[in-house]
């Protein structure tokens, strides 16, 4: 075994690909392509069993439709009134009796046979002996057979009995006929029974419903005993008795032998009290698709085996190229950096030697450009350094200029250098794009005391925190620009004494930061268009002009993607009345509160 290993371990490429090819693909495309026919066809067989079933339930459902429309002829007989009468012996003189059945009854016997072909026969057995016989249509009741009658003692006054014809020979398609009494109108006394006798067309047509392809073998089964069998499959009878079994335990109602190949079919009528069993052979059915399948398969073998060959041709051919690039590659270092000849092709192969090639080329360059690259980087470590001595040198100089003005007793200066250099450190910061939302609000309010010291008293704003924000973060510059969008459209286009509120709050589980001016307000067409964009349901693009940007669509995406869920940026705003902006922020619950006025 170990033998064996190795040799396949040192086999060739090409003869590797090959055995692979074998193992990995036509192997099992083969099984695969076995077990697929299998379940195929066990798919199909299950299926045209499903098929057949709902044919015969369908089948069975008009069948059982047509003793319906039989039944129903009883209600004719009942209803009508003249009949009743007749029934009753209601006519006193021979003459009445005539005249009233020919004018009344005989024309409902016609009507009634003519209405459905499959019955042969209607008649009425009278149970009063005053009443008048006519032969073949109103007789005596103790000509009728006993069986029925014990039949309808046991049955409700306005149900009926269904019988079938006794026969000795089981080949012979049995007739049914249905038995119902006919009472006065109190229904306290029956004054007849009728009998309706059907034909072989009843049961004929439900087979030929069933049986489309003629082929079939067709068994009535009624109380254990054997009522009809049809010539057809030739079963035997150890075949039939095993399917009759099989189809009773089946809650499908139809059971398949794979071994004999053959389905068989069940349908009970309650009506009859009979169970009717149709027998097919499956050969006959799929003997056209196993020789297609055959055929496919034969097709598909010869196709692997011919696409095998070419498959081992052309693996013999790319290995070649590639065993030859290899050991090219194989006899390269740094000092023996040569180029490999490229073929006259424009596949893949020739794509990698032209690659190889181009590594070689580009290792010598970078070779020579290695000491430009460690002189670039010096240079970069310097202008980072500088980087970081200007905001320093500029923290300085601001500091130097507070204590000179500290010292000159000027407060006003030394106020206004500190809260620019707060300002100023918070805007250069160059660390995380995030920070605590309380440094935030911090820099809002060194930003609204240097508009202040401008602005004197027409500006007034105050900031009040009504919750617990020390663990909440927020992205850099959130309430800034909202701040700018107050000071720059709101106040700075009033000559009136200008107030910003900003208030923060918690609702349940989001955060709610207002900042609310007493500006002119925002237009209805533009505080439209603005909040259009902000709900992306119109182009940025339309809220640029020559006074604002995108600062605030800018403010509603990064608010939404750093706290996601249902944070968003509100805008409320009514002409003459200022402008309110509310950020409702998705943040967990937190206890406290504080408050900060300017």
């Amino acid at each position: 075994m170990r033998k064996k290993a190795v040799a396949v371990k040192n086999m060739r490429i090409v003869q590797k690909m090959a055995l692979g090819y074998l193992l990995l693909v036509l192997l099992p495309i083969i099984v695969f392509g076995g077990y697929l026919y299998n379940q195929f066809y066990m798919d199909v067989m299950s299926e045209y069993s499903e098929g057949k079933q709902k044919l015969v339930v369908q089948a069975g459902d008009g069948f059982r439709s047509s003793l319906k429309q039989v039944e129903s002829i009883h209600a004719l007989f009942m209803n009508n009134q003249q009949l009743i009468d007749y029934l009753n012996g209601n006519y006193s003189s021979e003459l009445q009796h005539v005249y009233n059945y020919l004018k009344d009854i005989r024309p409902l016997f016609i009507y009634a046979q003519s209405r459905d072909n499959g019955i042969s026969s209607l008649k009425l057995y009278k149970t009063l002996p005053k009443v008048h016989s006519v032969d073949g249509e109103l007789e005596d009741l103790e000509r009728i057979n006993e069986e029925p009658l014990a039949l309808l003692e046991g049955v409700k006054v306005d149900e009926g009995v269904w019988l079938r014809s006794a026969s000795s020979d089981i080949a012979e398609l049995p007739s049914l006929s249905y038995y119902q009494r006919i009472y006065n109108n109190s229904y306290t006394k029956p004054l007849a029974v009728l009998e309706i006798k059907t034909n072989e067309s009843l049961i004929s047509n439900f087979f030929k419903a069933v049986d489309v392809n003629h082929n079939m073998q067709v068994r009535i089964m009624q109380g254990g005993e054997t009522a009809y069998s049809s010539e057809g499959a030739g079963q035997d009878d150890e075949l039939t008795a095993s399917l009759l079994a099989m189809a009773d335990e089946s809650d499908q109602g139809y059971a398949y032998s794979s071994k004999q190949r053959a389905l068989v079919n069940s349908l009970t009528i309650p009506e009859l009290s009979t169970t009717f069993y149709f027998f097919s052979q499956m050969d006959e059915v799929f003997v056209d698709i196993r020789t297609k399948t055959l055929v496919l398969a034969l097709i598909l073998l010869v196709s692997l085996a011919v696409l095998t060959g070419i498959y081992y041709a052309t693996a013999s051919s790319i290995v070649r190229r590639i065993l030859g690039l290899a050991k090219h590659m194989r006899r390269g270092d740094e000092s023996n950096l040569t180029f490999y000849k490229v073929g006259k092709s424009n596949d893949e192969i020739d794509l990698l030697t032209r690659s190889y090639n181009s590594l070689v080329q580009r290792i010598d360059e970078l070779l020579n450009t290695v000491h430009k690259a460690e002189l670039m980087k010096k240079e970069a470590d310097y202008l980072v350094l500088q980087a970081q001595i200007k905001p320093h040198f500029l923290y300085n100089t601001l500091e130097s200029i507070r204590m000179l003005a500290e010292i000159n007793n000027d407060q006003e200066v030394v106020d206004a250098t500190y809260t620019f250099g707060r300002l100023l450190r918070y805007t250069l910061n160059s660390g995380d794009n995030e920070t605590r939302l309380q440094h935030e609000i911090d820099n809002v309010k060194h930003y609204l005391d240097m508009h202040k010291l401008r602005m004197l008293d027409r500006l007034s704003f105050s900031i009040q925190v009504l919750t617990e924000i020390d663990d909440i973060r927020c992205p850099r510059f959130i309430l800034q620009p909202l701040v700018e969008n107050c000071i720059q459209h709101g106040i700075g286009q009033s000559r009136k004494r200008g107030e910003i509120d900003i208030v923060v709050r918690r609702e349940g589980a989001e955060l709610q930061i207002v900042i609310a001016d007493n500006g002119p307000g925002i237009p209805a067409e533009r505080l439209e268009l603005i909040r259009g964009v902000l709900s992306n349901e119109r182009d940025r693009e339309e809220l640029q002009n020559e006074n604002s940007g995108h600062g605030l669509y800018n403010v509603s995406e990064r608010i939404r993607a750093f706290y996601g869920g249902h944070t968003r940026l509100l805008i409320e705003s009514c002409e003459g009345e200022g402008t309110k902006y509310i950020l409702r922020l998705t943040v967990s619950p937190l206890g406290g509160s504080a408050a900060r006025e300017g």
